[in-house]
């Protein structure tokens, strides 16, 4: 899987049609912190399996109400993303 930053950088590349060679990687860089600082994070559309296993192990048992179960699992998953992904 393609990380996010070379997903950005790759399309950046293809969007510039000017004669110099950029940082590309740098630029998505600043881009995806961007998004962070903005309280955003990116995450694949599929949870990679040992970040469901984590989210298993980590999510509370007991009586919730389904908001809040959501909620949580939403929260642990997409905060740990980066943890399983790279």
């Amino acid at each position: 899987m393609t990380s996010i930053v070379e997903t950005i950088a790759q399309s950046i590349k293809r969007a510039d049609r000017t004669l110099f060679n950029e940082n590309y990687v740098k630029q998505a860089e600043a881009v995806v912190e961007g998004l962070r600082r903005a309280g955003y994070e990116v995450v694949p559309l599929r949870p990679p399996e040992p970040l469901v296993e984590y989210a298993v192990e980590n999510i509370p048992f007991g009586r919730l109400r389904p908001s809040d179960l959501i909620r949580t699992l939403y929260t642990t998953m997409v905060s740990n993303c980066r943890r399983f992904t790279g």
